[in-house]
């Protein structure tokens, strides 16, 4: 006698896909976010910390973990956006640049199609001005997407990313765009 199940419930739906992540890459506290279908925006931190005095094994081992955190937040979103490198910024940046390759290479290996946005597109594409103030994008990015949980400037660069690659591949989470806004989507080169 086969078995007879119970029809669904009402109001069951597919959950929605992710479509587009972005990733604010970080040493020690990297900031992440995945939009869906329905417009929601979920947002991580991916942490980790050592000391400058750590042994190269130590170091190697603590980014190789890192990296694997922060792709499997995004594993599975097939298109990530990732911040390029702010070649200004002396501190850590051999260090960072190492684990940004990990995880391009990590994302590559694993099937996904990887964007990168210059950081001067980001902070206008959040507020219209190409210099403005990591706590100025901060203030802005939780005006404009009440659907994060925006926690910390990193998660406030990893909303933006998202959202900027959201709308380029047809799914776009906020209304209409400011001039200098289109701008900054318009000069990014998106990955083929």
């Amino acid at each position: 006698m086969s078995e007879v199940l119970p029809p669904p419930l009402d109001g069951f739906t597919t959950p929605p896909a992710p479509v587009a992540a972005g990733l604010d890459l970080s040493l020690t506290d990297t900031g992440v976010a995945v939009v869906h279908t329905d417009g929601s925006i979920r947002t991580a931190r991916v942490r980790s910390s050592g000391k400058k005095t750590d042994s190269l094994k130590v170091k190697a081992r603590r980014f190789d973990d890192h990296a694997a955190a922060i792709c499997a937040q995004v594993a599975p979103c097939t298109e990530v956006v990732v911040e390029s490198p702010a070649y200004g910024m002396p501190q850590g940046a051999v260090d960072l640049g190492g684990l940004r390759w990990l995880v391009l290479t990590m994302l590559v290996d694993r099937g996904h199609h990887v964007h990168e946005i210059n950081p001067m597109h980001v902070k206008k594409y959040a507020t219209g001005e190409t210099r403005a103030d990591k706590d100025v994008v901060l203030a802005a990015v939780v005006k404009r997407y009440p659907q994060a949980d925006v926690t910390n400037n990193n998660t406030a660069d990893a909303v933006v990313l998202a959202s900027m690659l959201a709308r380029h591949v047809g799914h776009p989470v906020e209304g209409d765009l400011s001039q200098s806004r289109w701008d900054a989507f318009g000069k990014v080169a998106w990955s083929e």
